[in-house]
């Protein structure tokens, strides 16, 4: 064991963020960055390597790590993987990056988990706090390292952070302030063994708190509403078909916030978010932010100036009489469920990209309820075709997303409609990122807008 070598594992977006930070504030440690496979940018691997990071890469490489005191893992490390456990035995300590950011400060946190929904709720939190005139600093999973913000985080900031069940397997101080946990449906389950497995990370969330901290929950959520693991720290329950004692609820187009005293009530007239699902968000966010001082017309004046974050039930255009709207962020069935759920009218939709073991059935009745035509594209598109067999000839094979959007325009183009992107799916079979699906798919939009223009 060399109690001065440290180990960053993954060259994504985490792994340099870590290594930046330790060259600076861990001079003398000796550092390597360990990556399964090859890395594409070798320019950069090449920087690190002339400031002194000596680089391992491939499995079988991973052996040599026993020597290091403290090994710091990207989100896309798995350890719960045996090799991880040899690890252990040799007496390093594994941890994420977002324990070994949490480390580094001495801020409040507020910190938000949840299948689906946690960019709009962390991005809101944080527009509200802004708005309200609080320090507030946003990092996890929204695609910024909580580590490159830890210099900017000062004792009397909030900081915000996105956490997903990846980030959460490996804490082991880390406590939040207030613990948001919006959901827990079906997902990732390509690389959970079982969904008990996947819940048992999120709930990971609750682990360290105390009494005197806050849990923002969802009251419809039965795998939240039964689980006995929540800890000491007082609960916030939220609900979008029941009042709640201590939390949130609707009353006709307003939230009522019930703290067990006065009940205190938030405007939804200018709401800029569309669906029930973001009702929940809303709520969540409003609890949360409540829970650490803002009061109520803070948080309704803030909302009015909020927008919802791309490819999140986003419009993408009108061509005719018919809308596009982009939610490549639907990429699991449950999302997908509460997009179908949230368009009244003729509707077509995408389904398709990458599958994370998710079970399509559930897609059938409201499918079948909703839509003329469900257009499949992807890795994905033979299993939900034969899940949802039962739908027949209106589910429709497209080879892209060009071939998608002139389909479900052609289908619409007379009587009008919503022709929506939930695909339900990872997007890396045929994209970059669910950013990139989005992105094409409002490209394409925009192509068929100039076309049809051009026909007159």
């Amino acid at each position: 064991m060399n109690n001065n070598q440290i180990a960053v594992l993954g060259f994504g977006k985490t792994g340099p963020a870590v290594l930046e930070f330790l060259l600076t504030h861990e001079p003398r440690a000796s550092l390597i960055l360990f990556n399964d496979s090859e890395i594409d940018d070798k320019d950069r691997q090449k920087i690190f390597e002339r400031r002194g990071v000596r680089f391992l890469i491939g499995a079988e490489k991973f052996s040599e790590l026993g020597v290091c005191r403290l090994v710091i893992m990207s989100p896309g490390f798995d350890g719960r993987n045996p090799r991880f456990a040899a690890l252990r035995l040799q007496g390093a300590e594994v941890i994420s990056e977002i324990e070994f950011a949490f480390r580094q400060i001495h801020a409040k946190i507020i910190a938000v988990s949840g299948s689906n929904g946690k960019s709009t709720t962390v991005s809101l939190i944080h527009h509200l706090l802004i708005r309200a005139g609080r320090k507030s600093i946003l990092a996890g999973n929204i695609g910024i390292p909580f580590i490159t913000q830890v210099k900017d985080v000062a004792d009397d900031s909030l900081v915000v952070l996105e956490l997903s069940s990846f980030q959460l397997e490996e804490i082991i101080l880390f406590r939040a302030d207030v613990a948001v946990l919006l959901n827990i449906t079906p997902d990732h389950l390509d690389r959970y063994p079982s969904m008990a497995a996947y819940a048992a990370a999120k709930f990971n969330l609750f682990k360290n708190q105390r009494p005197e901290d806050s849990m923002v929950l969802n009251a419809d959520d039965p795998l939240l509403r039964n689980e006995k693991r929540l800890g000491p720290a007082k609960p916030f329950w939220f609900s979008t078909t029941r009042a709640m004692n201590d939390g949130a609820a609707l009353e006709n187009h307003d939230i009522i916030l019930n703290f067990g005293t006065a009940k205190e009530r938030i405007s939804l007239r200018h709401n800029p978010l569309r669906g029930i699902h973001n009702l929940e968000n809303i709520m969540a966010a409003a609890l949360a932010c409540r829970a650490v001082g803002l009061t109520t017309s803070e948080i309704e004046s803030g909302l009015e100036s909020f927008r919802g974050l791309p490819h999140r039930m986003e419009a993408a255009g009108i061509v005719g009489l018919v809308e596009f709207i982009n939610d490549s962020k639907a990429t699991n069935v449950d999302a997908a469920l509460k997009s179908i759920a949230s368009i009244d009218g003729n509707l077509v939709v995408i389904l398709g990209g990458k599958d994370k073991g998710s079970n399509f059935t559930v897609l059938e009745k409201p499918l079948r309820e909703k839509a003329q035509k469900i257009l499949l594209l992807g890795k994905a598109a033979p299993l939900i075709a034969a899940q949802l067999n039962g739908l027949g000839d209106r589910l429709v094979n497209v080879r892209d997303l060009h071939e998608a959007v002139n389909t479900g325009y052609e289908i619409l183009r007379q009587a009008g409609g919503v022709l929506l992107l939930a695909p339900a799916c990872a997007s890396f079979d045929m994209f970059d990122n669910f950013e990139h699906r989005g992105e094409v798919f409002k490209r394409e939009v925009k192509r068929l807008r100039k076309q049809e223009r051009k026909n007159g």
